[in-house]
């Protein structure tokens, strides 16, 4: 088959016409697939960005009456669960164990030492887990919600059985104290954790995944 031609101005002189297609494909390939190394490097920088924004979070702490006092709220799961949304769940993980290390590094006794701070990043990786794989597989509004509920319902399990399991052998508790607070104090608590931060990030989220996508990738929502 000829190639198709199209007339030079001024003459009747024809010049075959460039494919459209290749140039298309060239100008709107995303950055990040052509520089494979670019493309890690801005993955590394926004989950230390998100680490370090999840570090400040933590000092802004405070109990919720009226749970014990050592049972205290904060947003630090917030910047990890926009991770696991924006950038899928293996970043949002990443984004707790960071927070986790920083906690290690400069605020373990604040948390009660080595055993409090792998609580903190046992609830956090599970919730952050759970929600941004369900969101991988529903990428919409509903998928997000759906997700966040099966974190918050995957988060509480968790906490309750190492409580019951871990703070007898860590702390030196009877184990029978330890079951007598799950109903009024352990259960209540990790869902109202959960669902202020779900809260939290599902609001904010809209607002800012734009600065962790590349060309082409948006949500449904």
């Amino acid at each position: 088959m000829q190639p198709r031609h199209r007339p030079a101005a001024g003459g009747r002189t024809w010049v075959p016409a460039r494919p459209a297609e290749p140039l298309l494909r060239a100008r709107f390939r995303p950055a990040g697939r052509t520089d494979l190394g670019g493309f890690r490097m801005r993955r590394f920088a926004q989950i230390g960005i998100l680490g370090a924004i999840a570090f400040t979070f933590m000092y802004l702490d405070f109990p919720i009456p009226p749970f014990p006092p050592y049972l205290q709220y904060d947003p630090g799961d917030v910047p990890a669960l926009i991770a696991g949304f924006a950038l899928g769940p293996a970043a949002g993980v990443a984004v707790e164990l960071l927070k986790g290390l920083l906690i290690s590094l400069l605020r373990s006794g604040e948390l009660g030492g080595p055993f409090g701070v792998f609580m903190n990043v046992l609830a956090g990786v599970t919730l952050v887990a759970v929600s941004g794989a369900y969101y991988r597989l529903e990428h919409t509004r509903r998928g997000a919600m759906r997700g966040l509920a099966f974190g918050i319902a995957a988060t509480t399990a968790v906490m309750i059985a190492a409580n019951v399991i871990l703070t007898p052998v860590f702390y030196g508790l009877p184990r029978a104290q330890v079951i007598a607070l799950v109903l009024p104090a352990l259960l209540p608590f990790n869902l109202i954790k959960g669902v202020l931060n779900s809260l939290i990030t599902f609001y904010v989220y809209k607002r800012v995944r734009a600065y962790f996508y590349d060309l082409g990738d948006r949500a449904a929502w």
